[in-house]
């Protein structure tokens, strides 16, 4: 790899340590933190997302990114977003290179997240603890990218946004995350979505 071709894999994150991510006015939200972990490897950057155990209280046995509720002993919501990731899923909060944050977003339960975009290292050995996490997966960015990858629900949330969802392989990507995702690919990939979606069919 050329020195070009380093400062170009590196320039493309720049977006998000440079730009100013919108808030969310209100204090009646319950405050949560993600992390979008990804992994560049040999043939492209993965996503690494989790499906959620079916026990939880909240988005249970749904996909979604790493984090969890603020702690009042968390120093920030990036201290929330390691932290909850090196207990869902094992990784090392030393070993995550945080390169920026993504808008906050609205969840179900009257959750405020805030997400965050973070390197790590390939290959990692994930831990994922049982109790909160059913599975750790990985997604190559180039098959988020696909026109035919992004779909609309039938349906708007409870806020009246649109319901988005990535379909890869048996994971069907949806919500809040869809919406970080979504942002994620616009700001870093060049994404753009396509100027009619496909309608996802109830059931």
């Amino acid at each position: 790899m050329t020195g070009a071709d380093v400062r170009f894999r590196a320039d493309r994150f720049e977006i998000l340590r440079t730009r100013t991510p919108k808030a969310i006015a209100g204090d009646d939200f319950r405050l949560a933190s993600v992390l979008a972990p990804i992994q560049e490897r040999p043939d492209g950057d993965y996503l690494i997302l989790t499906l959620r155990a079916k026990n939880l209280s909240s988005h249970s046995g749904q996909v979604a990114f790493p984090g969890g509720s603020v702690d009042p002993d968390d120093d920030g919501p990036v201290a929330t977003a390691l932290r909850e990731t090196h207990e869902e899923i094992g990784i090392d909060p030393d070993h995550v290179h945080v390169l920026g944050q993504l808008d906050e977003v609205f969840a179900g339960y009257n959750f405020l997240v805030t997400p965050f975009v973070g390197l790590i290292p390939y290959p990692y050995e994930f831990r994922p603890d049982p109790r909160e996490t059913a599975a750790v997966f990985s997604v190559p960015v180039a098959a988020l990218l696909k026109q035919d990858a992004l779909t609309l629900d039938y349906r708007l949330s409870r806020r009246s946004e649109p319901i988005y969802h990535f379909q890869y392989e048996e994971w069907d990507i949806w919500g809040a995350t869809a919406r970080m995702v979504k942002q994620l690919l616009e700001l870093v990939y060049g994404y753009r979505s396509p100027g009619r979606l496909e309608t996802k069919d109830e059931g």
